[in-house]
């Protein structure tokens, strides 16, 4: 097929009802994931509650609303959610989620996670899809605005294409020393989700933590082209199974994403197949595969085109940005969001404090860090320096605006980094709200990977650690 036959083909009509099947899953998952966000009261301990919010760079300009708003909205995004999945006001409903979930995601970092983001890109797809063309309450109730007919090849391809970079560059990113050479963090998983069990031994095994480990890789890596390829597409749904059931139980943080990756294997299966399975004839769809949509103007075809080579340009390039920039992304955090860098680094806080001092004294007085944020917020503190500076520097003005200002501001944060020794994150002498962020420099600012003098525990403290874990590890069991 010539590039212009399937720019053409592009365009041909196929069976919606996957495309429909889709959008009831998104819907459902989506009215799970709500209903979660509110029964742990996330705008009150996320978002109202914190005294301070940590923003995405460019868009510190985002501002929460009140309480009552705030979960308002949450709540609005819960009957959307249901609307979605029932076909009901379809594009009404996906817009507004579109737009609330963005907005709530957009407010603080510190909860950053890769199927939140893949979330906001596919409601901002389903956005442009007709995926209440069947089974749905818009063609019950309106079928004069919704006709049941075939949706365009595209809005496979796109869905397809978004599902395979999500898999290919969570392997990309696999591919760095501690991965390939320590297996690590896959090695902490397996101990930290095996403790205490009687398979610990077994799941802790160097051949056990390498099958993960390389298998894991090579799943990434190639499931994409083997669900997209009809000749190996029923042998891969098993590994696809296999792959997210296993992540379900090992990962304790990553919600419904497994659930909904199997759910996204429906965008690889051929459409007038899967039509075959509720009773057409052959002819019947043999006849809608060969019917294309109504030509329209060019300009519509040319939109279509321009606006798939523009999406797919910046997902296939924004995640790689981290090759242009000094440093290891998943260390400096620089480029590590929304790059699809998924479980390939791991910190162990034991200590979060920051103290601030007159300048010139030796005296330090403690910072109340609860009264200013929740604890999701003191785990940021100990994996992005950005955010460490950040509240370095609220403390400062904070003081300042109690007629204190002028103090400097430390931190004493302990952390460990893919299993590797306990350490001072930033140098507790360093005063942090002196220090300036380059996200075009970081060795300037970011502590070092591999920690000098002034980052080193003491023998003491590394025991006063190791005794305090043993113990912790004890009343667990």
């Amino acid at each position: 097929m010539g590039l212009i036959a399937y720019f053409e083909h592009l365009h041909s009509r196929t069976d919606p009802r996957i495309l429909a099947l889709f959008r009831i899953l998104f819907g459902l998952l989506m009215c799970y994931e709500m209903s979660y966000y509110l029964d742990i009261d996330l705008v009150e301990m996320g978002i109202t509650g914190p005294k301070v919010l940590f923003k995405y760079e460019g868009f510190s300009w985002v501002e929460p609303l009140g309480t009552g708003a705030m979960n308002a909205i949450l709540g609005g995004l819960l009957v959307a959610s249901l609307f979605i999945a029932a076909g009901l006001l379809y594009r009404a409903a996906i817009v507004y989620f579109l737009l609330g979930y963005t907005y709530i995601f957009l407010l603080d970092k510190g909860y950053y996670n890769n199927h939140f983001y893949l979330f906001v890109l596919l409601s901002f797809l389903l956005s442009f899809v007709p995926a209440n063309r069947t089974w749905s309450l818009d063609r019950l109730l309106l079928k004069r605005w919704v006709p049941d007919r075939g949706v365009p090849y595209w809005t496979w391809i796109m869905f397809r294409l978004q599902v395979c970079i999500v898999y290919f560059y969570g392997g990309i990113a696999k591919l760095n020393g501690d991965w390939l050479v320590h297996q690590q963090p896959m090695r902490l998983a397996l101990e930290a989700f095996a403790e205490g069990s009687a398979l610990e031994g077994l799941l802790t095994s160097t051949p056990v933590v390498a099958f993960f480990t390389y298998g894991g890789l090579l799943f990434d890596l190639t499931i994409g082209p083997l669900l997209w390829l009809k000749r190996t597409r029923k042998y891969a749904l098993p590994f696809v199974l296999l792959f997210n059931i296993t992540n379900h139980w090992i990962f304790d943080d990553i919600g419904v994403f497994p659930f909904f990756m199997i759910a996204a294997t429906l965008v690889f299966f051929d459409p007038e197949e899967f039509a075959g399975l509720f009773g057409r004839g052959q002819a019947k769809r043999k006849r809608e595969q060969r019917e294309e949509a109504p030509k329209g103007p060019g300009t519509d075809r040319r939109l279509v085109h321009t606006g798939l080579a523009l999406y797919f340009t910046f997902q296939l390039l924004f995640p790689l940005r981290w090759l242009l920039l000094p440093g290891d992304p998943d260390w400096t955090t620089i480029a590590q969001r929304f790059s699809w860098r998924m479980k390939v680094s791991a910190r162990d806080p034991v200590r979060i404090n920051f103290y601030v001092r007159v300048p010139g004294s030796q005296a330090t007085e403690p910072v109340t860090m609860g009264a200013l944020i929740n604890n999701h917020q003191q785990q940021l503190l100990a994996y992005d320096p950005r955010a460490t500076v950040q509240f370095a520097k609220w403390i400062q003005q904070d003081y300042a605006r109690q007629g204190r200002p002028g103090l400097e501001v430390l931190s004493a944060i302990i952390i460990s980094y893919n299993g590797r020794p306990y350490r001072w994150w930033f140098n507790p002498g360093t005063d942090l709200a002196s220090v300036e962020p380059d996200i075009r420099d970081p060795a300037a600012w970011v502590p070092p990977f591999e920690p000098g003098p002034e980052h080193t525990l003491s023998e003491r403290m590394l025991l006063e650690i190791e005794k305090r874990k043993k113990k912790a590890g004890k009343r667990k069991g």
